[in-house]
């Protein structure tokens, strides 16, 4: 159950058609895992997908159930693909469990040509006294020993994003906490999958501080200057 996200193939499904891609379009899953997104993008959707993810194993899975789909490993930090190749990328719960979240951004700005789509679905933290909390990713602070959060919206704005879609989607995390309680009988190994080292410390009372919800987003990549005089199509090139 750990390598699915909250909401599954329906919210992947949701994102997909808000960024409405293309026929023939690339479109690149960041910390993709097993890939499943990346084998619904290349039967059902008429694109050319790839998935970079850090795990060997995890992409083995992925080539072992469908042979034919590219798997790249490698870190969202340092993307295999060069500048403004390709035209879409999808991040699904694992911006939160990057180290470098702004560099991570960054890197997707870099391959996306212009009014490229990302899209997004991922925790966040509820915190009703801030207004901007609702892109805030939940990241430990080692130094202040407590959850603190950092502006996704900020990271977008700084990478020349706009945020075209934002929803809440914290039913999805709710349903995905309750099956994991019915299938494992606890939830603490879930909360280890939880970024952040006090959070884990904490365990699940400091989740119910927090109050963790997950959102779905979609930003579009401003004009800056278009796609790159080789076409961009399937270009992945290793650095």
């Amino acid at each position: 159950m750990l390598d699915q996200h909250p909401g599954g193939l329906a919210l992947t499904k949701r994102a997909i058609d808000y960024c409405a891609f293309p026929l023939g379009a690339t479109v690149v899953d960041v910390g993709c895992g097993t890939g499943t997104t990346v084998e619904y993008l290349s039967n059902y959707c008429g694109v050319h997908a790839a998935g970079v993810d850090l795990s060997a194993p995890r992409l083995e899975q992925g080539r072992k159930r469908s042979a034919g789909l590219l798997f790249i490993q490698g870190t969202a930090e340092r993307l295999p693909f060069a500048d403004a190749s390709v035209d879409g990328a999808i991040a699904e719960c694992s911006l939160s469990v990057m180290q470098h979240t702004g560099t991570v951004v960054g890197e997707i700005s870099r391959i996306l040509i212009d009014r490229g789509k990302l899209a997004v679905t991922d925790l966040y933290v509820k915190n009703p006294g801030d207004p901007s909390a609702a892109c805030h990713l939940p990241v430990a602070d080692s130094k202040t020993s407590h959850m603190v959060g950092k502006d996704l919206l900020s990271m977008l704005e700084k990478n020349g994003f706009q945020i075209i879609v934002w929803e809440d989607q914290s039913i999805f995390l709710q349903e995905f906490v309750a099956r994991y309680i019915m299938e494992h009988g606890s939830i603490e190994q879930l909360w280890q999958c939880i970024p952040g080292n006090n959070v884990r410390k904490n365990s699940g009372k400091a989740i119910n501080r927090a109050k963790l919800g997950y959102f779905l987003l979609v930003a579009e990549k401003r004009k800056t200057g278009g796609r790159n005089k080789d076409g961009g199509y399937y270009m992945p090139t290793l650095r």
